[in-house]
């Protein structure tokens, strides 16, 4: 593993080489896939300053300062709350604020809607950094979230696992000489230079949504987020995000939005399956010779599927379709990528737990049953005995079984939901 290098402050900036990382780390479960340069959400903690919009990251060991940065965080009307936390399981890499329409970079979440991530950009295009946002550094003017430096940003995405340790304080006394070393170490919006970053770009794993009337939401924090689409049992997302609750997906159709983690069903530890195939993009033809005036031997509606052989000519390739060979126009016919989706074993209507801010609907058809008579029993958020444990339920509660993997029962009870072994029921 090659050594990280970035600036830090404690009286100036200052460059430091960083502690060297045994190896790098992939968390398994229902965790963002990010390939991390430390996994042990021990060796440091987080420290967001809120009187001096400084944010500092210290090794939980000795107590130095790894990284010392400035900060912009929640403006008067959207503060970032001051508490102590735990890092989330949601991170992305370069992502789209839904609610807000800009884009960022290395997002790493503090408590439900709050993250630490870069300053805004205006599209993914790392020339679009927003100048404002870089100039407003020190200032609370944010909606909610830490902005730091991209630099900044990515050393704590890729060393800052879930767990980590998060201070928000705002009972610091104001510092204005630290501020001002710090401020004096960043240089001009012109003179900034990106982080590179040689990492693997993380595949957006697939998901299948379980259930009808499942709510795509703007966002999963505020009763201002919104219900923007209720999808149908079936339906295919990629993930962006991943959570043990929540998941930022992106529909087929390019929509992007937030959905209840236990409404998806996915795979996020298995290898991504992709299959690449050409296709025709319109109605199109097999041609006996690479000529549009021959004759025609078969008809491509869109969408059909056939093989390539080669690139004989420009504009042309050797085909075949349905054991007819010949030639199509590569102007009609290109490659696409395509992933397989988990395919759900019952499609049932489930209720839906709204989320705050909203009435829950929706009546369920699933199966009622209770579970043992005689011992209480773990309700988990995955179907593995390894699960986080989202209730603990006493002998002979009523609930509704919604779908079955293997051994595992998806139930509801009430307003929560989670995964029984087949042992656990009556």
């Amino acid at each position: 593993m090659k050594r990280r290098f970035i600036a830090v402050a404690i009286a100036i900036l200052t460059v430091l080489s960083l502690p060297l990382c045994a190896q790098a780390h992939v968390l398994a479960g229902n965790t963002s896939k990010v390939d991390y340069d430390n996994a042990d959400p021990n060796l440091y903690w987080i420290e967001i300053d809120l009187t001096n919009q400084i944010i500092s990251v210290y090794e939980t060991a000795t107590g130095a300062v790894v990284l010392q940065s400035l900060c912009t965080t929640g403006g008067e009307e959207t503060p970032t709350g001051a508490g102590v936390y735990k890092i989330g399981d949601l991170k992305e890499r370069f992502g789209y604020f839904v609610a807000y329409g800009q884009y960022a970079q290395y997002w790493t979440q503090v408590v439900r809607g709050v993250y630490i991530h870069s300053v805004m950009y205006d599209s993914q295009k790392l020339s679009s950094m927003s100048k404002s946002a870089y100039r407003n550094l020190g200032k609370a003017v944010s909606h909610g979230c830490v902005r730091v430096l991209p630099h900044v940003a990515q050393w704590i995405y890729y060393n800052c696992p879930p767990g980590t340790t998060s201070k928000v304080t705002a009972i610091k006394p104001l510092d204005e000489a630290l501020r001002s070393a710090i401020k004096a170490g960043i240089p001009a919006y012109g003179d900034y230079q990106q982080p590179a970053d040689d990492k693997a770009v993380i595949a957006d794993v697939p998901a299948t949504v379980r259930y009808n009337k499942t709510p795509l939401r703007t966002g999963f924090s505020t009763s201002k987020d919104k219900t923007v689409q209720n999808m149908s049992a079936g339906e295919h997302v990629l993930l962006l995000q991943i959570g043990a609750e929540w998941c930022k997906v992106r529909t087929e159709a390019g929509k992007l939005g937030y959905i209840k983690t236990p409404y998806l069903l996915f795979y996020p530890d298995a290898p991504v399956e992709k299959t690449q195939a050409y296709a025709a993009v319109k109605k199109t033809y097999v041609y006996e010779k690479m000529d549009t005036e021959a004759e025609k031997l078969a008809t491509l509606a869109a969408g059909t599927v056939v093989t390539v052989y080669e690139n004989p000519k420009t504009g042309w390739y050797s085909a075949s379709f349905n054991g007819v060979s010949g030639y199509v126009r590569t102007k009609y016919v290109k490659m696409s990528e395509t992933v397989a989706y988990p395919e759900l074993p019952i499609v049932e209507t489930a209720p839906v737990v709204a989320a705050q801010g909203e009435e829950a609907s929706v009546t369920t058809s699933a199966t009622q049953t209770v579970t043992r008579a005689d011992v209480s029993v773990n309700l988990r958020a995955q179907p593995t005995s390894a699960g986080a444990v989202v209730a603990t339920l006493p002998p002979s509660t009523p609930l509704h079984v919604m779908s079955i993997e293997g051994a595992w029962y998806y139930c509801s009870v009430g307003a929560v939901m989670g995964y029984l072994h087949e042992s656990c029921l009556g």
